[in-house]
């Protein structure tokens, strides 16, 4: 069968909310065994293929993830979430690229890879722009290792379900 477009946009929006329910579900945790976003400085990968390299910082999510947005449409993450960064190049420091999400459990299975920037770009993760003494913020958050990397907004569009 063939469907108009507002057939199509009206299937879309009847499995949507339903869709990230069950992709939220998955994120929920408990106090010992949350889900986790793991960042990295390397090219992104094809999903779920091998990161390329060390991840930069882990951060744990809430025990209940997020939220559902029905009215937007999408998965809104608890935040803001920070942890200490681990992985950075110590000389340089490292700019985050993207991020790989687990969920939560004594073997946490790779849920999805989402894109990160700073604050005000137009990336799911949104992070704290860090800067050396004395230099002006940069364009990217550029992570140095120990210091503490904290994720601002999180969210995740459902619009394709």
């Amino acid at each position: 069968m063939d469907i108009s477009p507002s057939h199509s946009a009206a299937v879309l929006a009847a499995i949507a909310i339903p869709a990230l329910a069950a992709r939220l579900a998955l994120l929920a945790g408990t106090a010992e065994e949350r889900a986790t976003i793991r960042i990295y400085g390397t090219e992104r990968p094809a999903p779920g293929e091998d990161p390329g390299g060390a991840h930069l910082v882990e951060i744990p999510f809430s025990e209940r993830a997020g939220v559902l947005d029905e009215e937007a449409i999408e998965i809104v993450i608890d935040t803001p979430m920070e942890g200490q960064i681990t992985g950075a190049d110590p000389a340089t420091g490292t700019v985050p690229l993207w991020g790989r999400v687990w969920g939560p459990g004594p073997e946490p299975e790779w849920w999805g890879d989402v894109s990160a920037g700073v604050v005000g770009s137009e990336t799911e993760v949104q992070m704290a722009a860090t800067t050396e003494e004395g230099e002006p913020p940069e364009p990217t958050a550029r992570m140095y290792q120990g210091a503490f990397s904290r994720i601002m907004s999180f969210v995740i569009d459902g619009g394709g379900a």
